[in-house]
């Protein structure tokens, strides 16, 4: 397994959240979880992230990830989860750079050349250069919210893990970011997961699909194999029709029957 989970459970107090799950995540794809809220999405990705402990094993390159350092972790795994506490007084600029904490050498008190060099290419790339020097705490919510993914982005790791990362983004930003995330899965060779609550958008970006449903997998594969009336009406209680959409092609929800 290059990276995943093999028999994982969670349980806050007496309720188990999480039952002896396992998933394979392929690797340099874009890969979107989804499933009713309860269902575990976010749990599960905290999980695979080490934000929360779990019993079983969250694997990396067919070992545990019990086996690796903090350090080592942090190279190789980047978690944006859905609530992130900020510094009041903390500028644009120094909290992007944070995310190259894992690459600085023991001691180092300063950003390298080639840190600030790979810190100015991906805010350019995600349109928060011009905002460097802004504190964080002065940004609208959409604003906050690409400056965060564009730490994460800026930790360089192999795996990208990110909780419902367009929330408070208007659909124009919303279809920029998975833009921009399909695009360092391909580009740039990362393997890219994130929890996702729009159906279209998911089956557009993501090439592969994870579904669950009372805290097990339901399915999980490409999105033409997933993103099905069967499953869709197995896993969310919803009668819908499925077209393409014009443009791209994609599959998507054209229909839905409620009530």
């Amino acid at each position: 397994m290059y990276f995943g989970a093999k028999n994982i459970s969670v349980s806050y107090g007496k309720e188990q959240v999480l039952k002896n799950l396992t998933l394979s995540i392929e690797p340099e794809k874009t890969t979107a979880i989804i499933g009713v809220n309860g269902s575990g999405k976010s749990t599960l990705l905290r999980a695979m992230g080490r934000l929360l402990k779990c019993d079983g094993e969250i694997i990396f390159e067919n070992q545990s990830l019990k086996k690796l350092s903090n350090l080592e972790i942090a190279r190789k795994i980047a978690l944006l989860p859905q609530s992130v506490q900020v510094p009041e007084e903390i500028t644009v600029y120094e909290l992007v750079s944070l995310g190259r904490f894992p690459h600085q050498r023991f001691m180092q008190q300063s950003l390298s050349q080639e840190d600030e060099q790979f810190i100015e290419k991906i805010m350019r790339a995600t349109n928060t250069w011009n905002m460097r020097e802004s504190k964080v705490s002065e940004l609208s919510g959409g604003q906050r919210q690409r400056v965060l993914i564009t730490m994460i982005l800026a930790q360089d790791s192999e795996i990208i893990l990110l909780d419902e990362p367009t929330t408070y983004l208007d659909v124009v930003h919303q279809l920029d970011i998975l833009k921009l995330l399909k695009d360092f899965a391909t580009e740039l060779k990362k393997t890219v997961v994130y929890v996702i609550h729009d159906l279209n958008q998911a089956a557009r970006f993501a090439d592969n699909m994870v579904v669950l449903k009372n805290g097990e997998l339901f399915k999980s594969g490409k999105v033409s194999e997933v993103f099905t009336e069967e499953n869709l009406h197995e896993a969310f209680g919803l009668d819908v029709t499925l077209g393409c959409d014009t443009f791209t092609h994609s599959l998507m929800i054209t229909g839905v029957k409620y009530g």
